[in-house]
């Protein structure tokens, strides 16, 4: 009995953490597939046009976007002919965008936000 009780309680402990894990966060038609919390403070959707808000300590890094409609895989180019876009954080006191990104426009499924080598949010349109 007690060892019946045992496992009960820890699957009923982990229950709640397997959750919790699978949750992702929703940013109007999309969801943040992962998000690095240290970089990534919030994101914005409006429609295809895409914000992210940076956390202070990272606005003079340079991004990179790179979108697709296939998962880490087959990435679309821009009208440049270029697969990846370099954008910026907006540093303007005059805009309502202060510390976020430089607008994207996209229609992809998804789209990454790279700072170097470190991917910093991974968003799925739904």
């Amino acid at each position: 009995m007690k060892r019946l009780f045992l496992i009960l309680s820890v699957l009923s402990l982990l229950t709640p953490v397997r959750i919790q894990a699978q949750e992702q966060a929703q940013f109007g038609d999309f969801f943040a597939l992962e998000m690095d919390k240290e970089i990534v403070g919030h994101v914005l959707s409006e429609g295809n046009d895409i914000y992210v808000k940076i956390t202070k300590d990272y606005w003079d890094a340079s991004f990179t976007v790179r979108i697709s409609n296939a998962n880490r895989t087959d990435y679309r180019t821009w009208l440049d002919g270029a697969s990846d876009r370099r954008v910026n954080v907006y540093r303007s006191q005059q805009t309502d965008k202060q510390g976020y990104t430089y607008r994207i426009n996209t229609r992809a499924k998804f789209v990454e936000y790279w700072v170097g080598d470190r991917l910093v949010l991974h968003l799925e349109r739904r």
